[in-house]
């Protein structure tokens, strides 16, 4: 009995098909493609599984998600705190400041800096800061805040000018509270600064800063002292944010940023 292979291709695989030779061995032709299914079969379901099966190479999609909206922080929630025990080494502080316990005190130079290590995320915030003069031994002492213009941010500038010898006075001569703008001249003409005399005597102060947009709104002890707003930019700038004082002993303490 002799048989003839004859071998054609598709895209599965090869499959091999047996033809009858002799016509006089037909009736054992059922028996051998019968026991030839089994391969068959199995390279069929080997190849089928290879082609539903995707390629290593083929990288498998992903569904990114939007990017989460920042949850907006409650009012009057404290971002940053200031803390003596830790040194000044990240406030940037300039000559003629010591850490007394919990507060610092300056001397009696000029233009004594710290610069506070922390930059708000937000453009409506609140700095609060505690100050308590200790001597003015001669007119003309001052501390303020101070936030340095930046990139499509004006600054401001929020003042306690002119501090005072405990010697007699003039009448009209007091020390002075005030916010402005930096640049001056982008001030909004609507929205003149206020300048106001004040006293702070011998006592703890607390002062706090509001930026809201483009308005800056100065406060001591809870009250509104002073205002002023941009004509240039809708929001005003983040920082590097600085205290700055000279020719007065000052006491200061706890610094916070705060959300608004």
């Amino acid at each position: 009995m002799k048989y003839r292979t004859q071998q054609y291709e598709n895209r599965k695989g090869f499959l091999t098909v047996l033809s009858i030779a002799s016509s006089s061995h037909r009736s054992m032709a059922p028996r051998r493609i019968r026991g030839s299914l089994v391969p068959i079969l199995l390279l069929c379901i080997l190849s089928c599984a290879c082609a539903a099966t995707p390629s290593a190479s083929t990288p498998t999609p992903t569904t990114t998600g939007a990017t989460p909206t920042p949850t907006k922080q409650a009012a009057g929630t404290v971002l940053y705190q200031s803390n003596w025990s830790r040194g000044l080494t990240d406030w940037h502080a300039s000559a003629g400041w010591k850490i007394k316990g919990d507060t610092l005190q300056t001397d009696l130079g000029e233009n004594r800096t710290l610069q506070i290590p922390y930059t708000p995320t937000t453009s409506d915030y609140s700095v609060e800061y505690r100050v308590q003069i200790v001597s003015v031994p001669k007119d003309g002492g001052y501390f303020m805040l101070n936030a340095d213009p930046s990139t499509g941010k004006d600054g401001y500038q929020a003042h306690i000018l002119n501090l005072l010898t405990a010697t007699q006075h003039g009448y009209a001569t007091h020390p002075l509270s005030e916010i402005v703008i930096e640049p001056f001249e982008h001030e909004m003409d609507d929205a003149v600064p206020q300048v106001l005399d004040y006293v702070p005597g011998n006592q703890w102060h607390t002062y706090r800063v509001d930026i809201q947009g483009e308005r800056a709104l100065f406060y001591i002890d809870g009250h509104r002292v002073s205002r002023a707003s941009s004509a240039k930019t809708n929001a005003l700038s983040q920082g590097p944010i600085r205290l700055i004082c000279g020719k007065a002993i000052l006491n200061i303490g706890p610094i916070r940023v705060l959300s608004l």
